[in-house]
């Protein structure tokens, strides 16, 4: 297939050299997986209202791919709280 049928952003070699994206500290205004569940869902309200719920679901989304690995546990927190969002504010 052309290069100019697809474009470059489908191919393996492309996710596997840029992944999902790059994740800056304070994107999510305060949430750490391991804080408690109340402060968790407080923090993620706030990052709901300031950059909306489908930017927030895939920012716990990356960041639940990318600890999946090196923190499971926290990984299983994340997604939770992913399915939390997407329950609660993508109606």
């Amino acid at each position: 297939m052309p290069e100019t049928c697809g474009g470059r952003r489908h191919t393996r070699r492309y996710w596997k050299t840029h992944g999902i994206g790059e994740l800056k500290k304070g994107e999510l205004h305060g949430y750490h997986a391991k804080s408690s569940k109340t402060s968790r869902r407080k923090s993620l309200r706030k990052t709901v209202r300031s950059v909306g719920p489908l930017s927030t679901f895939r920012k716990l989304n990356a960041l639940a791919v990318y600890t999946k690995n090196s923190a499971p546990g926290k990984s299983k927190i994340i997604k939770a709280d992913r399915n939390w969002v997407k329950k609660t504010f993508m109606k």
